[in-house]
């Protein structure tokens, strides 16, 4: 892991008397620096909360949407068109999953107020397809409105998604 990842681990929230395990939210976060070694740990972080919340038919979907998103964080949200380096700030990414039920809502933020732009793909370009990517094996997703702070995009997977 990166010097600047902290994890947090996944906590069972009840939300009734008589909820079990399966039908409890629970949320986990993961702060990533934007390197080259961000997206190994946040496949994982992905894997092993997954596997910890006994979701592990969601695991290869979410891993690919979370690198596609984390991805697109790095390369456009850390170098996005307004001045995003602060004297002594790293910059940061985040990672955050969230489980209702048999769904999980995967989301990574970032400090830039660029939305994501669905292009036409390039069929022999080696980017550009990470959106459909995440169109593809999502139940749906799109990103909150920017702020100062920045956006996050998410997705959903349901677990009745994957075969």
């Amino acid at each position: 892991m990166t010097a600047d990842t902290a994890i947090h681990p996944a906590t069972v929230l009840p939300t009734g008397p008589d909820d079990d395990r399966t039908n409890a939210g629970t949320f986990a976060t993961c702060a990533l620096s934007g390197d080259v070694l961000a997206a190994g740990v946040a496949r994982h972080f992905t894997r092993s909360t997954l596997c910890g919340w006994e979701m592990d038919a969601l695991v290869d979907n979410v891993e690919v949407i979370v690198s596609e998103m984390l991805s697109n964080a790095i390369r456009h949200g850390l170098t996005g068109s307004r001045d995003l380096a602060v004297a002594g700030t790293p910059n940061l990414v985040g990672l955050g999953l969230l489980r209702r039920g048999r769904t999980v809502v995967c989301a990574v933020s970032d400090p830039s107020t660029d939305v994501p732009v669905v292009r036409e793909p390039d069929y022999f370009s080696e980017c550009g397809r990470g959106l459909h990517l995440i169109d593809s094996l999502s139940e749906s997703w799109g990103w909150t409105p920017p702020n100062h702070a920045g956006k996050a995009v998410w997705a959903t997977v349901s677990a009745s998604d994957c075969g």
